[in-house]
């Protein structure tokens, strides 16, 4: 078996013979035949049966890689499975199942089918063309890693497994130079991920009957990046959870770091048409919802009411606890924005917050509350212009700048916390707003002077 923590003496060799055989049975037209005779005359039995067989076969090669194969051996029944999938796409085709989402772009084995083939010597363009079965518009990390190779692929709208995959994801858009660090801090991450148990696909611990089905728990979809991109992998290429053999085979085909262009910034996603119903105030709330309605004011009518009913419900389950006060108020409104997943879900933002320290996360939050606003021009200042000691406000206050064309300042709730509060006010009403919050016994320091309290 090849080297790994887990294990080193299972037999494989009788769950390959028979992954084997079911698929080549798979592939039978005497087989689809019969499956379609017993569904009525559906033809998109071969389609079922198509997947069936490259569902085992993928399973079979990630088992021939664990048990030592040479990669010379394991290379007939990689073109195997490339025959497959392009039997899988013509059937695919012919049902009129184009827009179907097929089962078989799960990252680990996606990520060791293009690893593999990189390894083989497969040109980008056989291995684009490989790969055209996979459903597109499903999981933007799949969609990403084969767009390297079908750049007319459509792109998904989110991740499928964001938890697990959003780091590596952030690859895609990382500077060539930043790539190994985060490639090798992902593989860390790959092992805390398995023993939580919170890789889709793979089981820890292995039971004792499934031990002869085991395919390893290498990071293809780690490797599947790395040979996409050309990245350079000389840092991390011991790593225990990186399939090293494999990737010192890639590297002699390497070429120079690929740079994706930049995804269109997306649509921002329509508010709920209609209102909920609020949800009646707890009575340590109920005198705030005059300041919190100026907390949010950035927000469209129907997200106000639905993050007040997120807020209220952050309330009641963190049970009963002393008098609400207003510099409460901002922290508890940011909760239920995260509880709600507004950012998430909606792209929005009411309110920022952000320690006094990440400037990163400021420019960030400050980009979202621009969209929020629904400003077509992004705000995106050079980093290198932040020169202040203070970085948290120099970008806090180049927002309140660059907002005055549009109408808009910003303003900073002052809590006491080692942590700025932000939120953009329509010029005009500005002053009665902040009126109400100073009237409900918050602090509110603008920018207008060109400086604000040191949160702390």
């Amino acid at each position: 078996m090849r080297n790994n923590k887990f294990f080193q003496d299972i037999d494989l060799d009788e769950a390959i013979d028979n992954g084997l055989k079911r698929a080549e049975e798979y592939c039978t037209e005497t087989y689809i035949t019969n499956r379609i005779s017993q569904c009525n005359g559906d033809q998109k039995q071969r389609v079922l049966c198509y997947r069936m067989a490259y569902s085992r076969l993928m399973n079979m090669l990630q088992k021939q890689y664990v048990r030592g194969d040479s990669l010379d051996s394991i290379q007939p029944y990689y073109l195997q499975t490339r025959e497959c999938l392009r039997l899988l796409e013509e059937a695919i085709h012919v049902c009129g199942m184009e827009n179907a989402k097929m089962d078989i772009i799960n990252p680990i084995n996606v990520g060791f089918l293009l690893a593999l083939g990189h390894a083989l010597g497969e040109s980008r363009n056989e291995i684009g063309r490989n790969t055209r079965a996979m459903s597109a518009g499903y999981d933007l990390f799949i969609d990403r890693l084969l767009s390297v190779y079908e750049p007319e692929r459509p792109l998904a709208d989110g991740l499928s497994h964001k938890a697990v995959y959003k780091n590596l994801y952030a690859v895609f858009d990382a500077p060539a130079e930043e790539r190994p660090g985060m490639i090798a801090r992902y593989l860390d991450e790959w092992e805390k991920l398995l023993l939580k148990n919170k890789l889709p696909g793979h089981l820890y611990p292995v039971p004792e009957r499934l031990q002869k089905e085991w395919e390893g728990f290498w990071c293809y979809p780690a490797a599947a990046v790395v040979a996409a991109l050309n990245i350079d992998d000389s840092t991390f290429i011991d790593h225990e959870f990186y399939p090293t053999d494999l990737m010192r085979a890639c590297a002699q085909y390497r070429g120079e770091p690929v740079i994706l262009p930049p995804l269109p910034e997306p649509e921002l996603p329509e508010p709920p048409k209609r209102s909920p119903r609020r949800k009646p105030a707890p009575e340590r709330l109920a005198s705030f919802q005059p300041m919190f309605d100026s907390l949010v004011t950035a927000l469209p009518k129907s997200l106000q009411a639905c993050l007040w009913n997120a807020l209220v419900d952050w309330l009641n389950e963190e049970g009963e606890e002393a008098c609400l006060e207003a510099v409460d108020l901002p922290g508890i409104v940011v909760e239920a924005q995260w509880d709600m997943e507004l950012r998430e879900n909606y792209r929005r933002l009411a309110l920022l917050q952000v320690d006094w320290k990440d400037d990163e996360s400021a420019l960030s939050f400050c980009a979202d509350l621009a969209r929020t606003l629904g400003i077509k021009e992004a705000f995106e200042p050079d980093p290198l212009s932040l020169t202040r000691p203070e970085r948290v406000w120099e970008v806090l206050n180049t927002f309140h700048q660059w907002l005055a064309p549009h109408d808009y300042c910003l303003i900073s709730p002052f809590t006491g916390e080692d942590a700025y509060y932000a939120l953009p006010l329509k010029t005009r009403t500005a002053k009665k707003h902040i009126a109400v919050l100073e009237q409900a016994g918050l602090k509110v320091n603008t920018f207008a002077g060109g400086h604000a309290v040191q949160p702390g």
